[in-house]
């Protein structure tokens, strides 16, 4: 394939110390008007789970053409110039960063950056395939949230005395765990100016990174609430989930969609994707959706809402045969658990 014509942009964004007004001003300035950014005010209730997600991405380091494909590599057209595994987590090099593909077949879908040379990206597929993939797609490089820009210097959070009484615990989810009803995988605490992991004794984590497209929970285990600030671009693609199913057992999958906006179950894609699978009868339900309410102060809250498709329209457990496929169960900067069924194989949910 010959090289592209299409130019590609760089932008910078540093991790703290900066204040909000301050981030702000600095995304909003480097995206150059050509991204839409924004913010939102997640409150975080004293003494209860918090359900939180991120509803922006970070700001794109660049956006570039692809040339050629070969399995997991991407030759990049432009001579773009790259150094060695600059877009690799190592040495003073702080982020992790992901390829998003912003165009053709594989829109919306997301994968971590493994290596890079001066032109080409090799990217972890995991399970997945570049087959779809074709000259001048566009792809977008951008940063992961890590703990350290998305609380910086611990704002949003109470700051833990001791590692032995912590304020604030960041519960992240189990994401390769198999089954339902998982045990947090990690819980991170900020004490003594820096991002600390139960067990881990005295490592700053500040760099550790929350997966796309996934959701994590704050826990405050005091009564001062707090409020957490989350600002960065809109996504204006498709966004694009993997959803993991097993053959012997029902799946959790511990999901968010990455939308500043509401979005209702009948607009969400579950179903015209192939995501979600309809079920036979109410009481043989196959996929479910597991909503959480977080202006109830609790902890290991259950779910405020359980939603299943069946004969052609969304349905909620407890509200018999009514139709509530216009409710918004995807709101800004919460999760959401999708429990597969057994027997049934994976799929990616698309939301256009």
């Amino acid at each position: 394939m010959g090289s592209s014509n299409a130019s590609s942009s760089t932008l910078t964004v540093t991790d703290g110390p900066l204040t909000n007004a301050q981030r702000f001003y600095q995304i909003t300035s480097a995206t150059q008007s050509s991204e839409a950014a924004g913010f939102i005010q997640l409150p975080l209730l004293g003494n209860s789970d918090t359900f939180v997600s991120f509803p922006f991405a970070r700001v794109p380091t660049t956006l570039v053409a692809i040339d050629s494909v070969s399995a997991n590599v991407l030759s990049i057209g432009g001579a773009p110039g790259w150094a060695a595994n600059q877009f690799v987590h190592a040495g003073g090099q702080t982020n992790t960063y992901y390829a998003r593909f912003e165009s053709g077949a594989a829109e919306g879908r997301i994968y971590a950056i493994a290596a890079n040379d001066a032109a080409s990206l090799t990217l972890d597929l995991g399970n997945d395939s570049l087959a779809s993939v074709a000259h001048n797609d566009l792809l977008a490089i951008e940063p992961a949230w890590t703990l350290g820009s998305a609380f910086p210097n611990g704002s949003g959070v109470n700051v833990s005395p001791t590692a032995g009484n912590r304020s604030t615990e960041l519960l992240f989810q189990n994401l390769s765990g198999a089954g339902i009803n998982l045990s947090s995988a990690k819980i991170y605490f900020f004490n003594g100016g820096i991002w600390k992991l139960i067990g881990d004794g005295g490592t700053d984590h500040g760099d550790d990174i929350f997966e796309p497209n996934s959701h994590f929970i704050v826990r405050q285990n005091v009564s001062t609430n707090t409020t957490m600030t989350e600002l960065g671009i809109v996504i204006a693609s498709r966004v694009a989930v993997s959803l993991r199913a097993s053959a012997t057992d029902r799946q959790d999958n511990f999901v968010a969609l990455t939308r500043p906006f509401s979005v209702s179950l009948d607009d969400s894609g579950l179903i015209s994707s192939g995501a979600f699978a309809s079920s036979p009868l109410p009481g043989n339900r196959v996929d479910e959706l597991l909503q959480f309410d977080n202006t109830a102060t609790t902890k290991n809250k259950s779910a405020a809402g359980v939603y299943y498709y069946w004969s052609g329209a969304w349905r909620q457990v407890g509200a018999g045969s009514s139709n509530v496929g216009p409710v918004q169960a995807f709101t800004p900067g919460a999760g959401v658990i999708i429990r597969k069924g057994t027997n049934a194989s994976g799929t990616v949910w698309t939301n256009q």
